[in-house]
């Protein structure tokens, strides 16, 4: 019933293209006179994207926030989820996946969106992460951290206790 996410980030020439599915990003980081800025190569599939709820909304999809049932698209704690139309499963929280068969039926795809960009020597580095990091730290953070030291078993151990920190547990980082 559940799938995964995946992004994939190819270099060619002076090209980067990315392809991806569910919450995972890619991002650029841009050197801007003094500073280095976070560019998204990639953007999240959920239920709060205009296109993406539409979207799943002509495959069928009814979008509601699992906590507030009555409340058809609401704000609040709870991301919209997705619903088949006279049930309560599968309740995802994203609108691209790979391989949840369940909510195929209400429009999660395995179909990548797929970005390029031509790159310049202001383009100083990337990365790509799962939600388990992007869910707690904008691009910006991420960014920040990497031009102080990619790479570093530092900032990975800072991303892994703040990870665990914010949710309490353990999460696909």
């Amino acid at each position: 019933m559940s799938g995964t996410t995946a992004i994939t980030v190819l270099v060619v020439g002076d090209k980067i293209y990315v392809a991806n599915v569910g919450e995972s990003r890619a991002v650029l980081a841009v050197k801007d006179r003094n500073r280095v800025l976070a560019e998204d190569l990639s953007y999240d599939q959920m239920p709060f994207r205009e296109d993406e709820c539409e979207r799943v909304k002509a495959c069928g999809a009814r979008i509601r926030i699992y906590k507030t049932w009555a409340n058809e698209e609401s704000e609040g704690g709870d991301p919209p989820r997705l619903w088949v139309l006279n049930g309560m499963y599968p309740g995802t929280a994203f609108t691209r996946s790979v391989g949840d068969c369940t909510a195929e039926g209400i429009g999660v795809t395995a179909e990548p969106e797929v970005s390029m960009v031509h790159l310049s020597p202001n383009h100083l580095f990337f990365v790509v992460a799962s939600d388990g990091i992007f869910e707690f730290l904008p691009s910006q953070a991420v960014v920040d951290m990497g031009s102080r030291g990619i790479y570093s078993l530092q900032n990975t151990k800072y991303l892994t206790y703040f990870n665990h920190k914010s949710r309490k547990f353990y999460h696909n980082i």
